[in-house]
């Protein structure tokens, strides 16, 4: 049994007419013949009853008439959207980001997406750095955006932009008012980081900030989500350091300075399964 059967059996239920249906489907009329009679012996089932002056439709035969429309109605929705998900027409896009990048890429990304693509569904997570990279890796999302990445070698990256950093410090706070231009007098405060293990490389960056001033800061709270760090600081439970797009704009009770003057940087950084690379071009290429 094969599509082509299966058209020219329609094309026949439909006519009742072996010479009219022939005609159709531009075929001989003992050529259509022998197609119904084969593809009655692999159902096991008698589709039409015969006559000299009529034909019409067994039980069966309705049974299969509707369940065989249906079938390739199906079919060709899959075929349509075969191609749609091959030009990215249809489907679905599945991206992790880190709170920053929410500020800056993201937003401007999507739009783009549902300009060209509306029909595509988006799926964005909040998350931290190492959860972004377990979940590529077990191929639960498509696209990871995340500052200063430490990626495995199964991945690729691509830094979509610098900034700087930020520090955060309860309005009140004694250094909220001061020039600082050493950040060694921060030696005896408390923080507010993301936990190591969560904040693959971005962490990392901060304690570099920190060691290259002559101390590892004391890290009182623990957060990997910029609003949490915000409220935390503002309620007088710590400083933080944080990329400036995460706290443009914010009203919240929170001094911000931002660090112009050190080497170090936000590096947001676009990662992706290397295997995947060609797969997901059409995207990547969106920002």
């Amino acid at each position: 049994m094969d599509i082509r059967q299966i058209q020219n059996f329609l094309v026949l239920s439909q006519t009742l007419n072996f010479r009219i249906a022939s005609e159709q489907i531009n075929i001989v009329q003992p050529a259509l013949s022998r197609q119904i009679q084969l593809l009655e012996s692999e159902l096991g089932a008698l589709l039409f009853h015969r006559t000299k002056r009529v034909v019409t439709l067994t039980q069966a035969g309705v049974f299969f008439q509707k369940e065989a429309s249906r079938i390739l109605r199906d079919l060709n929705t899959v075929i349509d959207r075969t191609a749609q998900l091959h030009t990215g027409e249809a489907g679905e896009i599945r991206i992790t980001h880190a709170s920053s990048a929410m500020n800056t890429v993201v937003p401007s990304f999507l739009a783009k997406v549902k300009r060209k693509w509306p029909n595509l569904k988006t799926i964005v997570d909040e998350t931290s750095n190492s959860q972004q990279i377990e979940m590529l890796l077990r191929r639960e999302t498509d696209i990871g955006i995340a500052p200063n990445m430490i990626v495995p070698p199964e991945m690729e990256t691509r830094i979509l932009y610098r900034e700087n950093f930020a520090l955060l410090l309860p309005e009140r706070h004694p250094l909220a008012k001061k020039k600082l231009t050493n950040l060694s007098i921060l030696k005896s405060e408390t923080f507010i980081l993301p936990r190591l293990s969560t904040g693959i490389g971005y962490v990392e960056t901060i304690l570099q900030i920190c060691q290259s001033y002559g101390f590892r800061p004391k890290v009182a709270h623990e957060s990997a989500h910029s609003i949490g760090v915000l409220r935390l600081v503002e309620a007088g439970l710590g400083i933080a350091i944080e990329p400036m797009s995460s706290v443009r704009g914010v009203t919240m009770n929170v001094k911000i300075i931002e660090l112009k003057h050190i080497p170090q940087k936000v590096e947001m950084a676009l990662f992706w399964l290397r295997d995947r690379e060609s797969e997901l071009s059409q995207y990547l290429n969106m920002f």
